[in-house]
């Protein structure tokens, strides 16, 4: 599933944040709500096969043997839904969600919720090789990989969708959770594969690895939150980093970023009160940097504006022209991006030995 062709090496990871739940489950580009296609039969049939007729005898004096008796012809088979995925045992989930299923779940929920953590996690677990593929320094071809995600998210949908339709009694609490989780997969299926990253599934445009970064970050955020939540909506205390191992990563990435923007504003303010050159281009070179290996730490809505306010610092040191007061605007922004970071739900979940080695403001 990866091509080891020649290609540039780097690694970006990818902290999107949390999820809204309160939407409304209703969004205009979301996918209708219906059951997803069918796949393909497992089983190839004959359709409309016509018997033919029998040989005739051959020429020999005695006679010939009786034809064997050609096999009726098959009706073509009538397409269905996949079948729901089997909702694993208790057991057989990884033991924070079997811990959430065999206690805190309701025994007539407890196949419909299982089949849906099942889901989830399996589309995390394809999800996860598509990381480890974009972390190969060599060129990788994901597309049949981000199709599997893409089915088994539509999958998921169809499911999600059909309980809250009415398929299953769910208490009120229970069915607008779900309810949220149907706007936003299928909204972010929207945004993944017909908006932000058409041709991705197949592979018909040569995207970057960056590209693929973020399509695998918007995805994979939207899954893991979606799980976080489902089970929280059972056990209100339960929180990423008892669901997931690797949940405390973006609580490192988040430390990480805060403290990079802080580094980056002294350097910005320091450019600002230098008559020098070199601190001026020190920054311009730094902010190229923080571009490529920092930048992605921030949610992926906020990597538009960054990105247009290094440019235009860029082009001002070139022609150096209002270069002061596009510094001063830039720091500006710096303190307002700063305070949004610091109310990450990550950062203010973590342990106050983990905080302490943060300046906070």
């Amino acid at each position: 599933m990866s091509d080891t062709t020649a290609d540039n090496e780097f690694v970006v990871e990818i902290d999107l944040g949390e999820l809204e739940w309160t939407t409304p489950a209703r969004w205009e580009d979301s996918p209708t709500p219906a059951p997803a296609p069918p796949p393909e039969p497992e089983f190839e049939f004959e359709q409309n096969a016509t018997p033919q007729p029998p040989a005739p005898a051959p020429p020999a004096p005695q006679a010939a043997p009786r034809p064997a008796p050609q096999a009726a012809p098959r009706p073509a088979p009538e397409a269905t839904p996949e079948p729901a995925t089997p909702a694993r045992p208790a057991q057989e989930l990884p033991q924070p969600f079997a811990e959430i299923i065999s206690g805190k779940v309701p025994g007539n929920l407890r196949g419909l919720v299982g089949s849906i953590f099942a889901r989830l996690l399996k589309t995390l677990d394809t999800l996860s090789v598509i990381e480890r593929a974009l972390t190969q320094p060599r060129a990788v071809r994901t597309g049949l990989l981000f199709e599997d995600v893409r089915s088994q998210s539509a999958s998921l949908l169809a499911q999600v969708t059909e309980a809250v339709s009415g398929g299953t009694r769910l208490p009120r609490r229970v069915h607008d959770v779900l309810d949220g989780m149907r706007f936003v997969i299928g909204h972010e299926l929207t945004k993944v594969f017909r908006q932000e990253f058409p041709g991705l599934a197949d592979e018909t445009r040569p995207y970057t690895r960056a590209d693929l970064s973020r399509a695998w970050g918007l995805l994979h955020n939207c899954l893991q939150q979606t799980a976080i939540t489902l089970a929280q909506s059972f056990k209100p205390g339960a929180t990423g980093e008892q669901l997931f191992e690797d949940y405390r990563s973006k609580v490192e990435n988040s430390f990480t970023l805060y403290q990079e923007l802080h580094a980056l504003l002294q350097r910005v303010s320091a450019a600002e009160g230098s008559t020098g050159i070199l601190l001026k281009h020190s920054l311009v070179r730094h902010l190229e940097h923080f571009r490529e290996e920092t930048m992605p730490f921030l949610f992926y809505k906020d990597w538009g504006a960054f990105a247009r306010y290094v440019d235009d610092v860029t082009r001002a040191f070139e022609e150096m022209e209002e270069f002061e007061s596009v510094l001063h605007e830039f720091s500006q922004y710096l303190r307002t991006l700063i305070q949004h970071v610091g109310m990450r739900e990550a950062l203010r979940g973590a342990q106050a030995q983990d905080a302490g080695a943060v300046v906070w403001e």
